[in-house]
């Protein structure tokens, strides 16, 4: 239903602009406080140059991360790995950019190659304690933290650091899974072993490696069986 349209009046025109009323009862104001209202349009224009400039500047940065990130990489494949540590290091100082945490997966893995997993540990710890988004970089950093400590024979721990990567849902959780699970074997915990086999069984029914997970099942559970009448 149509409603009504509301004639303008001669009365109507005469009525002044909201817009000239406005400006009108500004005046004596900005004029009272003039010197307030230049200060805080000074601030404005500070706070605007100082935002331009740390947009500036980290895109500098981030482009310069990238440029030495692709220089250590080279190095790494290249097996230059003392080399390679030393471009990493210098990646570090760019701590805002995502390169600098990519390398600091590579700088363990380069640590690990030269047979140095003490400091691959403390680098793996910081980039943990640094990182607490990225799913990606997390689930890499717990598996990368698992391995050293298979090299170092630290069979919990290394199934505690498979755990966690287990746990993000990620391109890695299926081997963190069975990292874990040969890990506690590694240790002697054959009931998580077991439990940590059965689980990806379950959850990974169609994996191509279900077969060969499932001769390991079956072995360690006879291991057990035996082992079991001898305590």
């Amino acid at each position: 239903m149509r409603t009504a349209t509301r004639r303008i009046t001669r009365k109507d025109i005469r009525q002044p602009d909201r817009f000239v009323v406005l400006v009108r009862s500004f005046l004596p104001y900005a004029k009272a406080n003039r010197t307030a209202l230049l200060a805080a349009g000074a601030v404005v224009v500070i706070l605007a140059t100082a935002l331009f400039g740390w947009d500036l500047y980290r895109t500098r940065q981030n482009r310069l991360a990238a440029e030495e990130y692709a220089r250590a990489v080279d190095l790494y494949h290249g097996g230059k790995y003392k080399e390679a540590l030393d471009s990493f290091n210098r990646l570090e100082i760019y701590r805002s950019s995502y390169y600098s945490r990519l390398g600091m997966l590579y700088k363990a893995n380069a640590q690990s190659a030269l047979r140095d997993t003490n400091g691959a540990v403390e680098t793996l710890r910081r980039l943990l304690d640094g990182e607490k988004k990225d799913p990606l970089v997390r689930q890499s950093a717990y598996v990368s933290l698992g391995y050293t400590q298979e090299q170092r024979a630290q069979w919990p721990d290394a199934a505690q650091s498979y755990s966690e990567a287990a746990k993000i849902a990620g391109p890695l959780k299926s081997d963190a899974a069975l990292a874990m699970a040969r890990s506690y074997a590694e240790a002697g915990n054959s009931k998580e072993a077991l439990a940590a086999y059965k689980k990806f069984l379950a959850e990974n029914p169609d994996s191509d490696r279900a077969n060969e997970v499932s001769v390991r099942l079956q072995e360690l559970e006879a291991k057990t069986a035996q082992a079991a009448p001898a305590k």
